[in-house]
């Protein structure tokens, strides 16, 4: 079905309307939880927006900060205010709202 999934790098929710990413994998390390999102998923977006996430698994450590990696450079999640969103903020599969801003390297949870 087309618009079903996410393809590869993004897809678009709504007809050319709101991007969607999807997480390709999560790595949990000592200090941080790393979502693994695909390689060039910013490249064709524009400066700033918002975008829909789909995490595909569930965040077991909830106290850790989460970054989004994407051609080996990591990106923080920051909710509103400018504090580090943790996977209490987002521990469930399903889908979440971003705003980003490529210019500022800024990525917030609504």
């Amino acid at each position: 079905m087309f618009g079903a999934t996410t393809n590869y790098p993004f897809n678009f929710a709504n007809r050319n309307g709101i991007p969607m990413l999807e997480s390709n994998s999560v790595e949990v390390t000592d200090t941080n939880v790393i979502i693994n999102i695909p390689n060039r998923a910013f490249r064709f977006l524009n400066g700033t927006g918002i975008l829909l996430f789909r995490l595909n698994t569930e965040i077991t450590n909830t106290s850790l900060p989460i970054l989004f990696s994407s051609n080996s450079f990591t990106q923080p999640l920051t909710n509103v205010g400018g504090t580090a969103a943790t996977g209490t903020d987002i521990s469930l599969p399903g889908v979440y709202e971003i705003y980003y801003d490529k210019n500022a390297n800024l990525m917030q949870l609504l």
